[in-house]
């Protein structure tokens, strides 16, 4: 019989189908227990069962096979992963009672594919190649600029996968122990009609982001300022919207600064690392 794929958006009740594409996409059963317990499967889909986690159903899609549940793929926003690691630590906190160290595998700028895992019974159909096409086509359609991942430099066959997908290297990452390849695939559309097409913004974050592409590089204006340009009384609603700005820094929010000219937020917060890189932003621009 002809097997029929078919690839939707997951919802809570996959869970536990996004746990096992999760813990195959890690792989190493040592890491796994590390990071999650001796019932690592159990604490992974207590993660994919909450919201604005690194694995939760709210980001997953899962892939049929004749009507059966035969793989999952889950990624976000890579300027998100501080957050939603966060409600990832908060499930190991109650289930583990630690929290693991782990090095940093996305970054804002790209939209990361964190997992993809198809269950042992449905290789060799062709299920990871149309997840990981679905998760794209997702992703562009949504307005992001490109998809980013990792694979492991002595895993020839899943980047040959990626590969035939439009993927190519762009550097390398550490990860679990493991040299990582960091590979992306860009979204072919310029940013403008990106922002004129995307469903995960409002009209108001549309019409901020739109006028940002009006700041040349190397220049910046007032949070008030750009508020006047859209015509809107609020300088605090331009700055909540820059806040959840998606495509950061190509819309370049950070060219937007406080009135007494101090650099004021990016991403969400008002120092640390994300300020610092605001601030190399900046003085890359000027230079």
């Amino acid at each position: 019989m002809k097997s029929n794929i078919t690839v939707r958006v997951a919802t809570k009740k996959d869970a536990a189908t996004i746990a096992q594409a999760v813990a195959m996409a890690i792989g190493d059963e040592d890491a796994l227990r590390s990071y999650c317990g001796d019932d690592y499967l159990e604490v992974l889909t207590e993660v994919a069962r909450r919201k604005a986690t690194q694995y939760s159903w709210q980001y997953a899609l899962v892939a049929e096979v004749n009507g059966k549940a035969a793989g999952a793929i889950v990624g976000y926003d890579g300027a998100r992963l501080e957050v939603l690691r966060e409600g990832t630590f908060d499930v190991l906190r109650e289930r583990v009672g630690r929290i693991p160290t782990i090095a940093n595998e996305t970054e804002a700028g790209e939209y990361y594919l964190d997992s993809v895992g198809v269950l042992p019974e449905f290789r060799g159909l062709s299920v990871g190649k149309a997840l990981v096409a679905a998760f794209c086509d997702k992703v562009f359609s949504d307005g992001y600029a490109r998809v980013g991942l990792i694979v492991d430099n002595e895993n020839p066959n899943a980047e040959r996968l990626y590969s035939s997908l439009g993927f190519e290297r762009v550097g390398t990452r550490p990860f679990f122990g493991h040299k990582m390849w960091h590979l992306q695939r860009a979204n072919t559309m310029c940013v403008r009609d990106r922002l004129l097409h995307s469903t995960i913004i409002t009209p108001f974050q549309r019409r901020v982001y739109l006028e940002l592409l009006n700041i040349p590089a190397g220049q910046t204006i007032t949070y008030g300022e750009m508020a006047r340009r859209i015509g809107c009384r609020s300088a605090q609603a331009v700055g909540q919207a820059l806040k959840r700005n998606p495509f950061a820094p190509e819309v370049p929010c950070h060219r937007v600064v406080a009135a007494d000219g101090s650099l004021g937020g990016y991403n969400g917060y008002r120092d640390g690392e994300q300020i610092e890189h605001k601030r190399q932003l900046l003085e890359t621009e000027k230079a």
